[in-house]
């Protein structure tokens, strides 16, 4: 696990200021980047078969009941070429996503009241399989999660002292039982809460993923303070798992 420790203020006092913190992280993670250029007619291409896989795979609200969509359909224009920004991407010695070749992502869930869940997930095409794989790997590894904590710790540089505090960044354990499934949590001070001593009282986003075929599959889920998460080691919560189980199961049913 790597750590970097600040300053934090106070809690918030309303859940409405950490569910509106929640949703800019979210958007954060699917927001925009620039990359490489590819031709029109093979950007085209991705982008249709993007589109018909993500719609048999991507979060529906059948599939969380008791969250609200607070955000519409993000679809690929508001999605980043892969999981992960792309200063990360070239960080941490895996395959760089083609900038032309956008994701396709979910529309963004949450549960509003206490503990807060924001939930979104994401479908990202790859050069191939083997790039899609490779992709996940670096990402996992020990400097892909010192690129995301250094990535993470300059988007907060740029927030002010309010978002300052203590950031962790860890791999999260096998999620189904094997190695189909994997992911990293970030751990954040939330703005306004008290000085990051308890787990409890700070805030997480996992993102979990896997490939099928060319693709990697992304879930993004973001836990406000008072957080079911237990303990120190790094474990998907209960409805993670079923999420990405059935992400998983969709996306073996209709990999290319």
């Amino acid at each position: 696990m790597m750590s970097e420790n600040d300053s934090c203020g106070r809690k918030p006092r309303i859940p409405r200021i950490a569910a509106a913190w929640l949703v800019l992280s979210a958007a954060g993670a699917l927001a925009g980047g620039c990359g490489t250029a590819a031709s029109a007619n093979d950007a085209a291409n991705g982008h249709v078969g993007t589109r018909v896989f993500a719609s048999e795979v991507n979060l529906r609200a059948s599939d969380v009941p008791g969250f609200k969509v607070v955000a519409a359909t993000q679809g690929e224009q508001q999605a980043q070429p892969g999981p992960l920004p792309q200063r990360v991407e070239q960080c941490d010695g895996g395959p760089v996503v083609n900038g032309a070749s956008r994701g396709v992502a979910s529309p963004l869930f949450q549960m509003q009241k206490v503990p807060i869940q924001t939930v979104v997930s994401g479908v990202y095409l790859m050069r191939d399989p083997s790039a899609a794989s490779a992709y996940i790997t670096a990402a996992d590894r020990g400097r892909g999660l010192h690129c995301l904590q250094r990535e993470e710790i300059r988007k907060r540089a740029g927030l002010g002292t309010l978002a300052q505090g203590r950031i962790e960044v860890s791999a999260l354990r096998p999620l189904l039982g094997d190695a189909s499934v994997s992911g990293v949590r970030v751990w954040r001070c939330l703005p306004g809460s008290k000085p990051c001593k308890s787990r409890s009282d700070r805030s997480f986003t996992d993102r979990l993923w896997f490939t099928a075929g060319p693709y990697v599959v992304a879930l993004f889920y973001i836990a406000g303070p008072r957080n079911e998460a237990k303990g120190p080691e790094p474990l998907a919560l209960p409805i993670e798992r079923r999420i990405v189980a059935l992400l998983h199961g969709r996306a073996q049913a209709h990999k290319p």
